[in-house]
Order: C-alpha cells, then structure tokens, then sequence
C-alpha cells in the first residue's frame, strides 16, 4: 500500500468517525459477538428504516481509484429494499456485470471488513402501510441495466453511485450532486488506470487519431457522482455504521 493511499485512508476513516458520533455506531466483531445479525436487528422490526442506502468499501482498481478522489472510504453503494425473505440490496457493480440485487448480508461480505454505513432520508416518501419507499420501488427500472464501466451519465449503462442518483431523481427527490472529474483526485496512477481502461473503446476519444493523453484531456471535462456526494447530501442522515 502506498503511502498517498495510506493517508487518503486515514482521512477517511477520520471522516466516517466524526459522522458515526451523530448515529448508531458499531463495530462487526460487536455483531459477532452478539449472535446477532444487522439483519435480525433492523430490518425485521416493525418499521425498518425507509429508503435505506448502504454505502461501503470494495476491493479492487475501482475502489482504490475512488478512495484516493473522493478522500472517502465509501467507494460502493446499493439501496435497500425489504421482501418476504428478508432485505435485499440492488445494486450496479462489476461483480454482477450491471443491475442486480443480493441478500443484505451478502452483500456486507462483500465489502472491505465488511464495514458498512447505512443513510436513511430524513423525510419517509412512503405511502401508509408501505414498507418500501418509492426509491426501492423504482430501482427496478434499471434492473438488469449493465455496468457502466467508462461512467458515463448519458450513457444506458449505470455505474454504482449513478443508480442511486438516478432512481432519487426518477422519483422527484434527488439526492446528490455531479462534478466534473477534473475537481477529483483521478490524477493518481489509480485514477489513470482505472478511468482510461481500454481508453480507445470510450465513445468520446474514437475520433481519428486520438492519443491517450488527449482522451484524458477530454475525461477530466465529465461529470461524474461519487458515493461520497450521495452521502453528504442534506436529505439525508446517517442510521448506523461500524466504520
């Protein structure tokens, strides 16, 4: 591990720690010890929290590469949605080649120690009686949409934190805001690698000629959303993590 990685994870970890004060907060070893799953704790109560989104850290060029931009250890999210056998996640990430959803339990395994922070809105959008809000409903219009390798917003791929801003805005309560990727960290040998991946496949750097560094250029122009900008919005509040 790099030391500009080890400091960007340190920052981070500083971050999730001042936020954790305002919130439930506990560690995965507590849970072990328990016996008890997040899962048996909150979400099969009578009221589980609405529009939950569940935000984490993965493994990988992707993470590494947003860890060091964003100066956060939220580099994956997924929203929350409750059914007869249990809460299940949707999500988009290149494990599951797009769309798809997963146990709530698989899907803290898959994370990074399997730390987690779980964001509720502030306001519950949900019907009476409706154990979903509309933000969990709506994700099923991207189900199966696949994976956004290049994160491009006009594009009918999704990557991970573009789903959620998506559905938010489908639903009439964005969430989040976009930023050019020239006011992130990509600037790093992660960012690079990450973001210009089979660069000459990229729509935008297919015009004749193009070298690596002008489809750079032309990168650092885009707007992207990060788990980050999605978790900072106001609508939002913090309901647990173990950060």
């Amino acid at each position: 591990m790099t030391m500009t990685l080890r400091r960007c994870l340190s920052l981070a970890t500083a971050a999730a720690a001042a936020i954790a004060a305002a919130a439930l907060s506990f560690s995965v070893s507590a849970f072990a010890e328990s016996g008890e799953s997040i899962v048996d704790r909150y979400f099969f109560d009578k009221n589980p929290p609405s529009g939950a989104l569940i935000f984490q850290q993965r493994d990988g060029l992707e993470g590494t590469a947003l860890t060091l931009a964003t100066e956060s250890p939220y580099t994956h999210v997924g929203i929350i949605r409750i059914t007869g056998g249990g809460p299940y996640v949707m999500q988009s990430s290149p494990e599951t080649l797009g769309v798809d959803e997963m146990p709530l339990e698989d899907f803290i395994e898959a994370g990074v120690d399997q730390k987690f922070a779980i964001y509720v809105t502030k306001k519950d959008y949900r019907p009476a009686g409706q154990l979903n809000s509309p933000a969990s409903l709506a994700a099923y219009d991207y189900y199966y949409f696949p994976y956004d390798h290049f994160y491009r917003p006009d594009s009918e791929a999704v990557y991970s934190a573009e789903l959620i801003f998506k559905i938010f805005r489908d639903i009439g309560h964005p969430i989040g805001h976009m930023r050019k990727i020239a006011d992130l960290n990509f600037d790093t040998e992660a960012g690079r690698r990450f973001l210009l991946n089979d660069w000459r496949a990229r729509p935008e750097c297919q015009s004749g000629g193009m070298s690596r560094q002008a489809c750079w250029e032309r990168i650092q122009a885009e707007a992207i959303v990060t788990p980050k900008d999605l978790a900072e919005d106001g609508k939002l509040k913090l309901y647990l993590t173990t950060f």
